[in-house]
């Protein structure tokens, strides 16, 4: 009797399976936070050094560069990033868009308006400029990042530019793991932006094209150093409580 109480107890005590979690959030989590999101300009910073500047296929690494820039500054996932199409676009308005969404086993084609910040705008446009034009077929296709054939890049293929990048940051010592994947660039963008503009979640839940704030918080991973430096925040307040002899 004693045992099967104490079995009934264990599954309440963890009613969610790992096959219960969506892919996307499960994967990954117990390998920890690959990149901190403090940590992203100086990635960015270390690529243009250590991989534009060494590659042997300078126009490849500026295509994968640049999606990294993107990733990281609009939260576009993977499957995002290589239906993105030069029409997505919008340098005046200091907008893209994105008409993919989740795939066609997700949610399907969707509009969805995201930010193309400074640094995204002018990553993009030195790379339509410089690079892509040099992409055999590049002149035939309106993909943004075409693959080097001037097809639409495959999800293989963009995993394996990634992958490329954070040998390379490796090979430089830099803090990024291996378990590093295009989602944690969405993570990121999701973190730096609430981070910044903490009482925004509703824009952040537009720009992710979520439709409930509950899904944004599961993207949200803060560093240790701005957990820490929050809790100190907080520790501070406290000496302005009154204690409980008042």
């Amino acid at each position: 009797m004693n045992v099967g109480r104490v079995d009934v107890l264990r599954f309440i005590d963890q009613p969610v399976s790992e096959f219960d979690m969506p892919t996307h959030v499960y994967d990954g989590e117990r390998l920890g936070i690959p990149l901190d999101p403090e940590s992203l300009y100086s990635f960015y910073a270390l690529l243009r050094e250590h991989y534009l500047g060494d590659a042997a296929l300078k126009t490849i690494a500026s295509r994968n560069y640049t999606m990294a820039v993107l990733a990281g500054e609009s939260g576009l996932r993977a499957e995002e990033l290589i239906h993105l199409e030069l029409c997505d676009l919008f340098f005046e308005a200091k907008k893209l868009q994105t008409r993919y969404a989740k795939a066609t086993k997700g949610s399907g084609k969707r509009v969805r308006v995201t930010l193309f910040t400074p640094l995204a705008r002018d990553t993009v446009k030195f790379y339509l400029k410089q690079h892509r034009p040099q992409i055999l077929g590049a002149d035939k296709t309106q993909y943004l990042f075409p693959s080097r054939s001037g097809q639409r890049l495959t999800y293989t293929g963009i995993h394996s530019a990634l992958s490329e990048m954070v040998k390379v940051a490796q090979k430089q010592k830099f803090q990024v793991a291996s378990h590093m994947g295009w989602h944690w660039f969405r993570r990121i963008f999701a973190t730096r932006f609430i981070e910044r503009f903490p009482n925004q979640i509703a824009t952040l839940v537009s720009l992710l094209g979520h439709m409930s704030p509950g899904t944004v918080h599961c993207y949200i991973r803060h560093s240790q150093a701005w957990m820490d430096k929050q809790m100190q925040l907080v520790l501070e307040g406290a000496t302005k409580w009154p204690s409980i002899g008042d």
